[in-house]
């Protein structure tokens, strides 16, 4: 062969070699499902399946989903210890890939006995890794663009009336196909601000006031509490709202509250001067709550069986 044609070919197998790698393990899974799906040998299959975690372990997507099979052949046998640690081994061993690490633990919390509990939180913070976006504001204001990305990915934004200042500034920002954890990220830059996300929930303000929000106590009732102060504890966790206000009275929006949810809810004469500003949809009452306190200056305590409101 001459050598220019030797080099060619070199190069062509030296190019093909990873996707033989990735096609080897598609064929491989592949026959693995054919196994136990068509010809019903579950056995055989998962010898396969194990076969692909040594021999493709670093062909992650392939490689989780063999473990994921590999569980539910387990558990199609009957044995559910076998079928645990497999799908524990999903969650552990192949964190990025998200949807089969749901199915995993919906398993497990199924082999539980218990309901799943998805955290807002995790919830918020996937939405946001995943979710790409253009983006294209001039002479805008920051409450004009989260106000969009609030619409647009359905997540709850919230700015701290004391950052009012900072999130009225006119600037320009454009994006494209950039996703949205990174968007905010660059507009936190762009404004000065941090933001976090509290249960869900994106509180824009400044580092200070972020970091003061994490110290401040949560609204319930402690564990030596009466009857009726824990059960209004619990009616907070238990009742979701939507809210929306601009420069709302306090006394209106406990009204509003108050007849929403039929709690008593009591405000002292302290809280005259002060106004609630917030958007929120179908959160908890107590995180709903606990920023009202936050963002207008408010003490809010469960007292003798009600809310009780007052200035800082």
């Amino acid at each position: 062969m001459k050598p220019l044609a030797l080099a060619a070919a070199l190069l062509a197998a030296l190019f093909s070699l990873p996707a033989r790698a990735e096609d080897g393990a598609a064929e491989d899974y592949q026959k693995a499902l054919d196994k136990e799906n068509t010809d019903r040998d579950l056995n055989g299959a998962m010898e396969i399946y194990k076969s692909i975690l040594k021999k493709h372990k670093d062909e992650e997507e392939i490689a989780a989903k063999a473990q994921f099979r590999l569980a539910e052949c387990w558990e199609k046998l009957a044995v559910p210890r076998e079928a645990k640690e497999a799908y524990e081994a999903v969650v552990r061993d192949y964190p990025g890939q998200v949807a089969l690490v749901d199915k995993a633990k919906e398993k497990l919390a199924a082999m539980a006995g218990t309901p799943v509990q998805k955290n807002p939180e995790d919830i918020v913070a996937r939405k946001l890794e995943t979710t790409k976006i253009d983006l294209d504001f001039t002479d805008s204001t920051l409450y004009d663009i989260l106000d969009f990305l609030q619409e647009f990915a359905r997540v709850n934004i919230l700015v701290d009336p004391a950052a009012a200042e900072l999130a009225e500034k006119k600037f320009t920002f454009a994006v494209k196909d950039l996703a949205l954890n990174k968007v905010l990220a660059l507009l936190a830059d762009s404004t000065h601000l941090s933001f976090v996300n509290r249960k869900g929930i994106l509180l824009w303000s400044t580092p200070e006031r972020i970091a003061a929000l994490q110290q401040n106590p949560a609204i319930q009732a402690g564990e030596d509490a009466a009857e009726d102060d824990k059960k209004v504890s619990r009616s907070l966790e238990s009742i979701k709202i939507s809210l929306n206000f601009t420069q709302t009275p306090v006394d209106e929006t406990m009204s509003f509250i108050r007849e929403v949810t039929q709690l008593n809810v009591i405000v002292d004469d302290s809280c005259k001067q002060k106004t609630v500003t917030l958007k929120l949809d179908e959160t908890t009452l107590r995180d709903a709550l606990e920023l009202i306190a936050f963002g207008s200056g408010l003490d809010i305590k469960i007292s003798n069986g009600a809310l009780v409101v007052k200035a800082k």
